[in-house]
């Protein structure tokens, strides 16, 4: 529950990288979430080097600006996504991920089980983690799939960068949730 309560979405990371070991722990961590009829349809790309990560924000950048339009709802970040000193990876040592070894909603589903279990293992350990929608569509570009090695009819759902946080965000109030309670016996029609 620690972690649950913990876990932000970071976006400020100090110099230091996260070791291998480290990064392997967190992918052991997401493969023990729960998965669509034990298929268990997900895989992992680790990027730990800062200088591809700034080309690969740069070129999911240029991707996102070229198919923005006045109607998007990202169309009020667009001198955000345009400036060079943006990085959508927030410099932060690592890049996680998780794609779908399946082209189907329960590996999707699966695959985004796996990454909360990822974000709160690394919680728990001190680390911060963000999951970059920016870099969703570039991912599925097939010169990003070949470069990342992502092989053929996996896909990529939940790019997730790790790193230290340099700045927890304080936690975003919470909203009631909206309950239906269903109680009594249920009787035969």
């Amino acid at each position: 529950m620690e972690a649950i309560h913990h876990r932000r979405a970071v976006r400020e990371y100090t110099d230091a990288t996260v070791d291998d070991e480290t990064i392997r722990a967190l992918i052991e961590a997401a493969t023990w979430a729960p998965t669509a009829i034990d298929r268990q349809a997900w895989s992992f790309v680790v990027v730990t080097s800062r200088e591809f990560l700034k080309k690969y924000s740069d070129a999911a950048k240029a991707h996102l600006l070229a198919d923005l339009t006045a109607s998007s709802h990202l169309a009020g970040l667009r001198d955000h996504l345009a400036s060079r000193n943006f990085n959508i990876f927030y410099d932060a040592p690592a890049l996680v991920v998780i794609c779908a070894t399946e082209p189907d909603p329960m590996a999707a589903q699966s695959v985004c089980l796996a990454a909360e279990n990822l974000m709160l293992a690394a919680c728990a350990r001190g680390l911060g983690t963000c999951w970059i929608g920016f870099a969703e569509a570039w991912l599925n570009l097939p010169a990003a799939r070949s470069e990342l090695m992502i092989p053929s009819g996996h896909v990529p759902i939940a790019p997730i960068i790790v790193g230290y946080p340099r700045r927890v965000p304080e936690p975003p109030p919470r909203r009631a949730p909206d309950v239906v309670w269903i109680e009594g016996q249920l009787r035969s029609w």
